[in-house]
């Protein structure tokens, strides 16, 4: 019944989300005045006047406006002037606001406060909005002049048939730059009164951006700029572009990093050290050597029994596919005091589930053939194994989780100074559903079904109302939020640190310990094929090595040195403990 309630709902809640408010419909500018009154030290005191005429009795509450912060100069330098908000009123009188960052600046609502229990609709009337504020930074050097350069930003103000002026109030000594006349086309300056200059912007869409207006002065008219000023300036001017690019940076370096760990070649060795396999299981070697292929399961598994053959607690009739296991001594052990159980708990993990399969199968005359235990066990084997070799990484892998939270630090900043936080959360969103929905499929085991009614009510909820919930609202945010062009390449950026987490965090690149571990099965390899130096032989080497040598599937290269040994030894026969009779 649930099933079948749940999309109607959700049906419904896509029809509401997507019907929020469009600024366009609700509210236009009939008119837009800026008065900027600038000073001999550089800075400049602006207010603006709006005119809004409110269309719909049911609207968002307020408006915004672009307070640009970042733009281009004419020379096509970038560059970030201050602002100091000064105040925000609604018919004359001070209104509630709040500032949004942005790629361009600050995006400024000015409205009704938004609240369960009031409504923030604005009064279908004309509307006066005011907005007043500082900028810094007007001013730069050329040669012997300096400029006074005023971003005609009006531009992008909503409305695009509204009637926009500026008027520039300037220290005197100015002259307007020659190149500021062949774009009368763009807007139409003229002077209004001494030092005073008004500009007026035709209509037209309102995502544009328009040349600065530039005005000369010769050199001391302005306040002389620090060296130290001159710094801030320019870490304030690449502040955004660099966190922008340092998060797919640091992805790329760790990538290339671990894959260019995994691709060195191990050291040449000319000797072998035994105790550097003594912490690695048989089973682990034989998976390793074999890259991790299904077919490594019953070389680990005879490996395996082999080992427990070697500790005496069983014996085992040979090392082939028709080997039987026989006395079962660790029954015994488990039962005996400390250092009877540390030594059977000293096994590793693989070596004793082995055992538990061996004796779990059904005896015939006292006897268990080993490799009848293997059939069922492949996935359990192969899982033991794993956290085996995931336990010899030495600890959590720092430098990874160190990587990818820095470039999770660098995403969130570069989305909350481009204002595209909630934007980026929002495909953040989807996406984690996404993947948790493919788990669900892939991996069912990971998500087991709830036992009790209350539970699986809370399941139910979470799968079917819970996760489309989060993808509608996470896509109806994207479909109605419209990203500026300054925005796009930012928005870029985010979904390379995305991608760029992902990647650092799947990445299955070995760790340096685990490298080391995979190296020296690989030298136990060439010891056994006498291709380089080790421990000399004797019947105490031979039986420790055995359960490697059967892992690797060199056991007869390995026999057939033993039994050389013998022969220079004069040792005729050699009847272990370990081995019964067939």
């Amino acid at each position: 019944m649930l099933r079948l309630l749940s999309w109607p709902i959700l049906c419904a809640m896509l029809l509401a989300l997507t019907s929020c408010s469009n600024f366009d419909r609700e509210f236009t500018v009939q008119s837009a005045n800026s008065t900027v009154e600038v000073y001999t030290d550089g800075t400049a005191f602006v207010s603006e006047f709006f005119d809004i005429e409110v269309k719909r009795a049911e609207n968002y509450g307020g408006v915004y406006v672009d307070i640009p912060q970042r733009f281009t100069d004419a020379s096509g330098g970038v560059h970030w002037r201050d602002f100091q908000l000064a105040a925000a009123r609604r018919g004359g009188l001070d209104e509630y606001f709040s500032m949004e960052n942005n790629v361009p600046g600050y995006s400024i609502y000015i409205g009704m406060e938004h609240c369960k229990s009031c409504s923030a609709d604005l009064p279908k009337v004309p509307t006066k909005i005011q907005i007043a504020y500082w900028l810094g930074r007007m001013v730069r050097q050329e040669g012997d002049r300096e400029i006074l350069f005023l971003p005609a930003y009006m531009g992008r103000v909503h409305g695009q048939g509204a009637k926009k002026t500026l008027t520039l109030k300037l220290p005197p000594g100015g002259t307007l730059r020659p190149s500021q006349q062949d774009r009368q086309s763009t807007y139409h300056i003229m002077p209004s009164a001494p030092n005073e200059i008004q500009v007026s912007i035709p209509a037209g869409k309102r995502d544009r951006v328009l040349p600065d207006i530039e005005v000369e002065y010769p050199a001391g008219t302005f306040v002389t700029i620090t060296s130290g000023t001159r710094v801030e300036w320019w870490l304030s001017d690449h502040f955004l572009p660099f966190i922008r690019i340092l998060g797919p940076i640091v992805a790329g370096l760790f990538v290339l990093t671990r894959l260019g760990q995994a691709w060195r070649l191990p050291a040449s060795l000319i000797a072998f050290d035994s105790k550097k396999t003594e912490s690695t299981s048989p089973a682990l070697a034989a998976y390793l050597f074999s890259n991790w292929k299904p077919e490594a399961a019953k070389p680990a598994f005879m490996a395996s029994a082999c080992h427990l053959a070697m500790k005496r607690l069983l014996r085992i009739s040979s090392l082939g596919e028709d080997a039987e296991a026989s006395d079962l001594s660790a029954r015994q052990v488990r039962k005996k005091g400390k250092v009877a159980r540390a030594r059977w708990y000293g096994l590793p993990a693989v070596t004793r589930s082995v055992f538990g399969r061996i004796e779990g199968e059904r005896p015939v005359n006292d006897r268990r053939t080993v490799l009848n235990a293997l059939y069922g066990f492949e996935r359990d084997l192969h899982q033991t194994v794993t956290e085996e070799y995931r336990k010899v990484r030495g600890g959590a892998d720092r430098t990874r989780l160190v990587a990818a939270a820095t470039i999770l630090a660098l995403g969130t900043a570069a989305a909350y100074f481009s204002g595209l936080l909630i934007f980026s959360v929002s495909i953040c969103g989807i996406l984690l559903v996404l993947f948790i929905v493919v788990m669900m499929f892939r991996h069912p085991e990971r998500f087991p079904m709830a036992v009790s009614t209350s539970e699986q009510f809370k399941q139910a909820l979470i799968l079917f109302l819970g996760f489309p919930a989060i993808v509608i609202a996470a896509l109806s945010y994207i479909g109605t939020t419209e990203v500026i062009s300054e925005q796009r390449p930012y928005l870029m950026a985010i979904l390379l640190d995305i991608v760029g987490i992902v990647t650092v965090v799947a990445l299955r690149i070995p760790t340096p310990k685990q490298r080391q571990i995979h190296n020296d099965i690989l030298v136990l390899n060439r010891y056994f094929l006498g291709e380089i130096e080790g421990p000399a032989m004797s019947v105490e080497c031979y039986e420790h090595h055995l359960p490697f040598a059967v892992a690797l599937n060199v056991e007869q290269h390995w026999t057939e040195r033993f039994d050389r040994w013998r022969e220079s030894e004069k040792m005729e026969t050699y009847a272990p403990d370990w081995r019964s009779s067939s």
